[in-house]
């Protein structure tokens, strides 16, 4: 016999500027109580995950679903975050996205890591005419408080400078 677990969930909204509403991604952390005996666990345990949408919603959007591996760095424990691909060619991903669950939200060094990565993305990959960039953008921002506190007083990192200092978090920072 087959387990499944199925929820229905409601994502976040956000108005274009074509009046159209984008839906934000969700984040999404699917964990497995129990344990597979040993003599059962192969290299590679099939797991499928499927997204639906109301077939009213099925012409104007796609869901998209992204793969990123989760594992604690063997040196120090810190956050790794694997380059993360997505069913379709077309899509913006979020290679930094989900946060592993070895992520500590008060360790700076996380944090660092997640800034490094979001900074990477929005500068090699992400289209900054797309609505994911400017949301990075501000994720960036996050990060980059959330490693640099005193910001802008005392000592920070630098960041890279065509990510600019704009959006709704950083400009009520400053």
């Amino acid at each position: 016999p087959h387990h499944l677990s199925s929820s229905i969930f409601y994502p976040d909204m956000q108005l274009a500027e074509s009046k159209d509403v984008i839906l934000q991604p969700l984040s999404l952390l699917v964990w497995f109580s129990g344990a597979v005996p040993r003599h059962l666990a192969h290299s590679n345990i099939p797991i499928e995950i499927s997204v639906s949408l109301k077939d009213e919603y099925k012409s104007f959007t796609v869901p998209v679903i992204e793969i990123a591996s989760q594992q604690p760095h063997p040196s120090n424990n810190s956050a790794t975050f694997s380059q993360s691909y997505s069913v379709t060619d077309n899509d913006m991903s979020f290679p930094f996205l989900p946060l592993p669950p070895t992520f500590d939200h008060t360790n700076s060094d996380h944090w660092a890591k997640l800034l490094d990565n979001i900074q990477s993305w929005l500068v090699k990959s992400a289209d900054p005419s797309m609505p994911e960039w400017a949301w990075g953008r501000e994720a960036s921002w996050y990060a980059f408080i959330a490693t640099n506190p005193n910001f802008p007083g005392r000592k920070w990192s630098f960041w890279d400078s065509s990510i600019s200092l704009e959006g709704q978090f950083i400009e009520e920072w400053v």
